[in-house]
């Protein structure tokens, strides 16, 4: 007995350590099966309406595994039954495949590697989206689409920025300074895209004039901005009817309120010169339309009557300046053929004051004593100052281009 006792004790501890070591390793084998399931790449997708595309990509999976088991993997996707498929190359980390737009469609993505996966995506595309009318309208364009669309900011389309999203379904293009050809792209609320080619009209334009009727011999003196108001003037209008067309800055009407609807109760004229007389040239349609619209609706808020008649500062003009005006209820631009200075009365063509010319001074300090000037020259001359208004330009051609000064 005595002899058999240590023989047991290592029989069973070798059983025990057996039983470790198994353990052992059923622990080891697990953790290389969690960690090659951990490398396991995965598979995310997303879908562009806009070009009706399904990408579908790996994704790396964890541990120090993971990027050996991506580079040695290769993704295909098919879609049974239609012809549809693709395949990235060794290392890959994406198949770009087009789907029909409007139905359903199930894809197969398998991975093939050290590490498989297999899936089944099912992929809904919206319908395509159309353009079911463009219809003209005395406003301008009206396109209308088959799905709700997604209003796009404002952005110049043939230089009309007022492209409007009056309905779900709807888009409306102004008319433009010129008409024009162009490419509207619109978006669905679902992300569909659709393309137009638009005929965009041309807005009417506001002509102008440099020369107005000459019937009766009639010269038209015009005074511009309105900063330094002159008493002499308006002593010399209300004394013998003299006839002034002043084009007045709005900022600057505002200061002297009391002497211009002075100034209109002795007869003058009133005509838009903008809100702060800026370049129109230089500036988009909408805000060309605001300087001359808001000036126009201030000046007749204040001296009774929004003015028909408009001079764009320094003479700059262009079919924008035109057709902004026009949107701004403008009849006629006036220009000028003659100027005053110290030297005197200065014409287009340098030679005597003529009839039917507009003459161009400014409200400035010394105004009376030009005015005296100019009121000798004319009666040298024998014409006669008549009032200006838009149906003083009755068949007379208006100019082309631009003038400088002002």
């Amino acid at each position: 007995m005595r002899g058999y006792a240590p023989t047991r004790r290592v029989a069973v501890l070798a059983a025990a350590g057996a039983l470790v070591g198994l353990g052992l390793a059923v622990a080891w084998l697990g953790q290389r099966a969690d960690a090659a399931a951990q490398a396991r790449p995965g598979v995310a997708w997303s879908l562009s309406p806009a070009s009706n595309t399904v990408t579908i990509r790996l994704t790396p999976g964890g541990g120090p595994t993971a990027q050996q088991v991506m580079d040695r993997s290769r993704l295909t996707v098919s879609a049974p039954g239609t012809g549809l498929a693709g395949t990235a190359a060794r290392g890959g980390r994406a198949v770009r495949v087009p789907v029909p737009p409007g139905q359903r469609t199930e894809l197969s993505v398998r991975v093939r590697g050290p590490q498989p996966v297999t899936r089944t995506l099912t992929v809904t595309v919206p319908p395509r989206l159309r353009v079911t009318v463009v219809r003209h309208t005395s406003a301008g364009l009206l396109i209308r689409a088959s799905s709700p669309l997604r209003p796009r900011p404002r952005r110049p389309l043939c230089r009309t920025d007022a492209v409007g999203f009056p309905a779900p379904t709807e888009v409306t293009v102004a008319k433009s300074p010129a008409g024009c050809r162009a490419r509207l792209r619109l978006t669905a609320r679902d992300g569909e895209q659709a393309a137009v080619r638009v005929t965009v009209p041309a807005l009417p334009t506001v002509p102008l004039y440099s020369f107005a009727s000459p019937a009766g011999r009639a010269v038209y003196i015009t005074v511009d901005d309105g900063w330094t108001p002159s008493t002499p003037v308006l002593q010399l209008m209300r004394k013998t009817h003299l006839p002034v067309t002043a084009f007045l800055i709005e900022q600057a009407a505002q200061r002297n309120l009391l002497y211009w609807r002075a100034f209109a109760a002795a007869g003058g004229t009133i005509g838009d010169h903008t809100v702060s007389h800026p370049d129109l040239t230089k500036l988009s349609l909408a805000q060309a339309s605001a300087q001359w619209g808001q000036a126009r609706q201030a000046l007749g808020h204040w001296l009774g009557g929004e003015p028909a008649l408009g001079r764009p500062p320094y003479g700059a003009t262009d079919p924008t300046v035109a057709a902004a005006a026009y949107r701004a209820g403008l009849k006629a631009l006036v220009g000028w053929s003659a100027t005053v200075t110290s030297q005197g009365v200065q014409t287009w063509d340098g030679k005597g004051l003529a009839p039917g010319e507009i003459v161009l001074l400014h409200w400035v300090p010394g105004l009376g004593q030009q005015m005296t000037r100019l009121l000798a020259v004319i009666h040298a001359r024998h014409l006669n100052p008549a009032p200006l208004s838009a149906a003083s330009f009755a068949g007379v051609a208006p100019q082309r281009g631009s003038l400088k000064g002002d």
